[in-house]
């Protein structure tokens, strides 16, 4: 009963001193690790600055060409100019163009023109020579001579075209102090000459003019010309629609 009573108050001291041992156990710190860790690798050098770029300078910026405006269904009215010392007047009998005086400057009433462009290569141009002439107690002359010309362009820059012209036309023309009949003319002109454009809506040309076949019969008498040996020059001023 004795040795009972021991092994009790023994075993109950034992299970006392480890309930007070438990929880120094617990806040004992971890056992130190049987290796040193390896340090943190150092920090990487950060990269050098890139150079700032080389000041550049300006370039101006290159202009495209001029383009030719395409003169597609343009329609132009214009009048013949003539520059040098005299002007022109056209015979009421024969249309032939004559001296008019002494003049820098003249308007050539002969020649007014239209000129529609059947496209940006071609334009044809309609011409009118009309006279009337009336003398104080003698019967009035006349004379009508239309004609048209197909005009190719050979070569075309931003402003200016070389151009030829190839056409046909006829008059009429009378006046009782030459002849009471009708004179009667058929005739070929050809033509090759510069058109520069100013603008979109106006131009001012020059160009040689000549007939290259030329027919005329006045009642019984004819004549009848082929050749280049009589040429004319001409200016023009036209303005167009858009």
């Amino acid at each position: 009963m004795t040795r009972t009573r021991l092994s009790l108050i023994s075993s109950t001291a034992v299970a006392s001193i480890l309930g007070a041992a438990l929880p120094a156990f617990a806040q004992a710190p971890a056992p130190a690790p049987m290796y040193a860790p390896a340090p943190a690798p150092a920090p990487m050098m950060a990269p050098a600055p890139a150079p700032e770029p080389m000041p550049v300078m300006p370039v101006a910026p290159v202009m495209a060409p001029k383009a030719a405006d395409d003169m597609t269904g343009s329609v132009g009215l214009g009048v013949g100019i003539v520059a040098g010392s005299t002007g022109t007047n056209v015979n009421a009998t024969t249309g032939a163009s004559t001296s008019s005086g002494n003049l820098l400057i003249a308007p050539d009433t002969a020649n007014l023109m239209l000129k529609y462009w059947m496209s940006d290569a071609m334009a044809l141009i309609p011409r009118l020579a009309l006279g009337l002439a009336k003398a104080k107690g003698q019967d009035a002359s006349w004379s009508f001579a239309p004609s048209v010309l197909a005009d190719f362009i050979l070569l075309k820059g931003a402003s200016t075209r070389l151009d030829v012209g190839v056409g046909i036309g006829f008059g009429f023309a009378k006046d009782k102090r030459v002849s009471p009949d009708t004179a009667i003319n058929f005739f070929i002109p050809v033509q090759l000459g510069v058109e520069h454009f100013f603008t979109r809506w106006f131009s001012m040309g020059i160009a040689i003019n000549e007939r290259f076949l030329d027919y005329n019969k006045l009642g019984d008498s004819w004549t009848l010309g082929v050749g280049l040996d009589t040429l004319s020059y001409m200016g023009s001023l036209f303005i167009y629609t858009d």
